[in-house]
């Protein structure tokens, strides 16, 4: 079947999915897409100058059944001469809850391919999904509820992973593994239709193919089409506002300045980021409340909060951001606490900041570095770094108030709240560290104003990453 091969190759090449030097490996089954494509991979892989090593997940949910699909894999590999990797997965006592098989499954696979590659250098993962996956993923999506991102369906690469065989329909795979006397071991849960792909497949798609023959090329068509758009967008708000969305690990931050200009556009965008990053269904209730709470004056706010999707606004050096978020954006508790003995370093990574401490004599009385303090040394050596907690107070020349009226007025979000350090020194708080969350001097205590002809405590500390 030089044809089949001719068209794939076309396609690897047309889509640059494989190139010269690429290590790749095989995510393979046992099945006949598994098995396609690992013939082809080897055929093409002289030609294209590329290596192959083959995974194999035995997700032991069918006993012997699955653990031959094992054997049959490591058989194969070693039939071709080339490496394999082989894990086995207690599902059914590791289930997660909340989760479907199907779900956990993929997840665990993905992120084990992932881990393997970055451990051992492959440059490319490749998986056997084909035309007729492509279809069946846009129907479940459809049936399910999606919007312009899940139309986009099985993307031909993402990141480091390809799909030489997407181009292929079922019946080419078939034809093929028939052409070269191919063995492959078929999965009993395939035909199982109490999973909702199984369904699509032998249920839905013979009713839909009876009535519309060519209806899997119309789906292709379209979801190639909603891909368009969206990179198509995606490349003009990159080329207008080159760095309006950043990742963080716990959030998406996007400037909301950049995706105000039209409704359309906000919607557009909130859509993306949810479906994309956070991985949640997005319906327009959720965009259409988003986008009403979004015109609040109101600078540090939640604008919108359920079905798994967490938006907030908050205030930067004048200008405002969107976070987006699959959970609340501050969890549990969340205080952190330190000892720092005088003539050593600790390190706050809660604040990203590494603070020592030191006794002088007072012949310096200048605080002219920026993340530098002199305090009036008191005698007492136990020195605390840590947050603010319930009740806490400052005294000032304007005098006693509470740190939480004080954050207020500094208008702090709520995640500086809780990074910004205090210096406390005998139970009694000696200076805010303003500086590290905002762009004002710390704030030194009445108390512990420093005065001539007194020993000096000096503390430095230095910024290693940001907050």
């Amino acid at each position: 079947m030089e044809t089949i091969i001719k068209k794939v190759y076309t396609f690897i090449t047309d889509n640059n999915l494989i190139v010269c030097g690429d290590r790749v490996l095989v995510a393979a089954s046992a099945g006949k897409d598994s098995m396609a494509l690992l013939h082809i991979l080897f055929a093409l892989k002289s030609k294209l100058n590329f290596t192959i090593t083959v995974y194999h997940l035995d997700h032991m949910v069918r006993g012997q059944e699955s653990f031959d699909d094992l054997l049959f894999v490591l058989a194969q590999a070693s039939r071709y001469g080339i490496p394999a990797i082989l894990e086995r997965y207690d599902f059914n006592n590791r289930r997660q809850k909340g989760k479907s098989f199907e779900q956990q499954a993929r997840e665990y696979r993905y992120e084990r391919l992932k881990s393997i590659a970055n451990d051992y250098g492959y440059t490319k993962i490749a998986t056997a999904h084909t035309k007729n996956d492509q279809v069946e993923t846009l129907l479940m999506r459809i049936f399910q509820g999606t919007g312009l991102q899940g139309l986009q369906g099985i993307t031909v690469h993402r990141e480091n992973i390809v799909r030489p065989l997407l181009v292929l329909t079922q019946q080419e795979v078939y034809d093929y593994l028939q052409c070269n006397q191919l063995l492959y071991r078929h999965d009993s849960t395939n035909d199982d239709e109490y999973y909702l792909r199984n369904y699509i497949r032998h249920t839905i798609i013979p009713v839909i193919k009876e009535r519309f023959p060519h209806f899997d090329n119309a789906l292709v068509n379209l979801g190639k089409q909603a891909h368009d758009a969206i990179q198509s967008i995606n490349h003009l708000m990159m080329q207008l506002h080159p760095e309006c969305t950043q990742v963080f690990p716990h959030y998406i931050q996007v400037e909301e300045k950049a995706i105000s200009s039209s409704e359309y556009l906000f919607k557009f965008f909130c859509a993306y980021i949810i479906s994309n990053y956070l991985k949640k269904y997005v319906d327009t209730n959720i965009l259409d409340a988003v986008y009403h709470a979004h015109f609040s004056k109101k600078k540090n706010c939640t604008l919108f909060e359920g079905k798994g999707v967490y938006i907030y606004r908050r205030y930067r050096h004048a200008n405002s951001f969107l976070l987006f978020c699959a959970e609340p954006l501050i969890v549990g508790d969340s205080n952190y606490e330190y000892i720092l003995p005088i003539g050593q370093t600790v390190t706050i990574k809660e604040a990203g900041i590494t603070i020592a401490c030191e006794i002088t004599e007072s012949v310096n009385m200048q605080q002219s570095e920026s993340q530098s303090l002199i305090l009036r040394y008191t005698g007492c050596d136990h020195i605390v770094i840590r947050n603010r907690r319930t009740g806490d107070a400052f005294i000032s020349k304007a005098g006693r108030r509470s740190l939480k009226r004080l954050y207020i007025d500094y208008k702090l979000t709520p995640e500086q709240k809780k990074k910004v350090p205090l210096i406390v020194i005998d139970n009694k708080i000696a200076a805010v560290l303003r500086n590290v969350v905002m762009q004002q001097k710390p704030a030194i205590s009445l108390l512990f104003l420093p005065e001539k002809a007194q020993k000096m405590l000096v503390i430095r500390y230095w910024f290693h990453n940001n907050v």
